[in-house]
């Protein structure tokens, strides 16, 4: 299993803090259903069965878990306890409130001045999960189960299942299994296809169990359309417009119309919404094609000496994950965000293909001098890096035998990180 991103995690503040609590930059594996996942052989799928689990308010639900004097209280996950950063969820107590994922620790503090806001501690919450993974492939082959995001994952149990009836007792099976291994609740939704499974999850929340089958359509018809997966505020505003409310109005729009506003996602909204949502277990088999960092920043900077820090640190998150899969890269990309949201980029092809930190570091800093440098009248409030044109790592650079660089055994240091910390050793850099 790939190591997820908080192990190449890099603190920016030297305080106990922040080398404890990382953040969990595992974001949702993957999307809705796209049209090249679907089954065009069929119209909808039969005689399978699709579960979907949700983790009730997982990083709040740890942490009332972990410590009983939080129970029964507001609490939220993500920030700092003096209002900087958002909230990653919000446990039920909060949520009654009005306080939701996405809203800003100041805001919520401001609808609910007892609000308890704890950071994030990203290695418990992964090391949880993998925990929870492991037992429930002995409910279904490994291969038939997908992690969604950090606290959801969907299960085919087509192999081990014979009826609905089947797939209801493995469900609440599953239901005890993770609460006698980990003490949480989850929400569980069965049907017969992924976009319905995730739906019934929704019904009844928290620590529910529901199944759809596909005598059960009015049931889905009656939600609100932004219940569906990839169907956002914008969108669920765009099909108001056209008296597109519910699920049911979605499954019965007219196709031509939602093609001409949505292009070709609005003939897969509506196909999900009528339950054809034909796609199977998501198995990522293909090589990444590039891979990015972006982060904000708390405090906007502009000297050349942050500059350089926070370069550094991007660059060495980016080329851990590259050698963790294995992988170098040939094109270099940098952006730099600006107080006035305005943006500066450049890429760079690289002479060689590499994932070593100093010659990332070098290369960015050829592309960040091109570009207009942040001012104390305007700094930099993001900075991004991304690589691009990825192959296999071959080691050729080893091969040089009688070159003037000297190659670092990146890989066993990697090892040593991963075990005693990355305090312990940090290759230096140029200026």
């Amino acid at each position: 299993m790939n190591k997820h991103s908080s192990f190449f995690f890099i603190s920016r503040e030297e305080t106990s803090e922040t080398e404890t609590f990382k953040r969990v930059r595992l974001m949702p594996m993957y999307s809705y259903p796209h049209f090249k996942e679907l089954n065009y052989k069929i119209t909808e799928h039969t005689n399978r069965y699709f579960v979907h689990l949700d983790f009730d308010a997982f990083y709040a639900q740890v942490e009332q878990r972990d410590n009983p004097s939080l129970r029964g209280k507001p609490v939220s996950v993500g920030g700092t306890s003096d209002g900087k950063g958002i909230v990653m969820t919000a446990s039920y107590e909060a949520r009654a409130f009005g306080i939701d994922t996405a809203m800003s620790v100041y805001q919520a503090k401001k609808i609910c001045p007892d609000l308890i806001s704890i950071p994030c501690y990203g290695p418990k919450y992964e090391a949880i999960m993998e925990h929870l993974m492991e037992a429930l492939t002995k409910f279904a082959p490994e291969d038939c189960l997908e992690q969604y995001s950090i606290d959801e994952m969907f299960l085919d149990l087509s192999q081990v299942a014979r009826n609905f009836s089947d797939v209801y007792n493995i469900a609440a099976r599953i239901k005890s299994r993770i609460r006698e291994i980990e003490n949480l609740t989850v929400s569980l939704g069965c049907s017969y296809n992924k976009t319905y499974a995730k739906m019934a999850t929704k019904l009844n929340k928290p620590d529910g169990l529901t199944l759809i089958t596909q005598n059960d359509k009015h049931v889905i018809y009656k939600l609100p359309v932004k219940k569906m997966w990839g169907i956002g505020r914008r969108i669920e505003r765009r099909l108001g417009i056209y008296n597109i409310f519910t699920v049911g109005d979605l499954s019965n729009a007219d196709e031509y119309l939602l093609r001409k506003e949505f292009g070709v996602n609005g003939i897969l909204f509506r196909k999900l919404a009528r339950g054809e949502d034909t796609s199977e277990i998501y198995r990522k088999e293909r090589k990444e094609k590039s891979l990015n960092h972006q982060h904000t920043l708390s405090k906007p900077i502009y000297t050349e000496s942050e500059m350089k820090s926070e370069i550094r640190r991007i660059g060495e998150y980016l080329c851990r994950k590259m050698r963790d899969k294995k992988l170098v890269a040939g094109h270099l990309y940098f952006v730099i965000r600006y107080e006035n949201l305005r943006y500066a980029d450049d890429d760079i092809k690289l002479k060689a293909y590499t994932n070593d930190d100093r010659e990332i570091f070098d290369y960015t800093m050829k592309v960040f001098r091109r570009l207009p440098h942040p001012k104390k009248n305007l700094k930099a409030r993001m900075l991004g890096m991304g690589v691009f044109d990825l192959h296999d790592d071959i080691r050729s650079a080893n091969l040089s035998l009688f070159g003037n660089n000297v190659y670092l055994p990146y890989y066993a240091l990697d090892q040593i990180k991963y075990k005693y910390g990355e305090k312990l050793i940090r290759i230096g850099v140029s200026s």
